[in-house]
């Protein structure tokens, strides 16, 4: 007999931040608002229930988290497409976790080249909070 622990609503939250991070702020310094637009129209990175029943257990849900935290970690160095080949394996073992879970994220590190100035990006930031002072 298997036992099996399903995964929390901590951990599906968890997921969503991470997604949000690449998306809002992690993106941005690689790629153009309109570029930005039409991947997300062709459902990059988007997730629904389907994708939240596919990774319904403890196990499941932490390789999500980590394959993320680890990709965000690897695009968050000064210049990632640049790190030496362990790291591009790394990356691209993590992506293809994701394609498991059928997460559409179809870049190599390679796509990573061309990083923006910050003044560049945080222009399309999303501020920490709305209140003026």
């Amino acid at each position: 007999m298997k036992v099996i622990i399903a995964s929390t609503i901590e951990q599906e939250e968890r997921i969503k931040e991470l997604v949000g991070q690449l998306k809002e702020e992690i993106f941005p310094r690689f790629f153009e608002k309109e570029e930005l637009q039409s991947m997300y129209n062709f459902g990059i990175l988007q997730l629904t229930e389907y994708h939240f029943q596919r990774f319904d257990n403890l196990q499941d849900a932490f390789q999500v988290i980590s394959s993320l935290q680890t990709i965000i970690s690897i695009l968050e160095t000064d210049e990632p497409a640049e790190l030496p080949v362990h790291y591009q394996e790394m990356f691209e073992r993590n992506t293809l976790i994701l394609q498991e879970f059928d997460i559409d994220f179809p870049f190599f590190l390679s796509h990573f080249t061309n990083k923006k100035t910050p003044a560049s990006y945080l222009a399309f930031a999303i501020p920490a909070n709305t209140y003026l002072i």
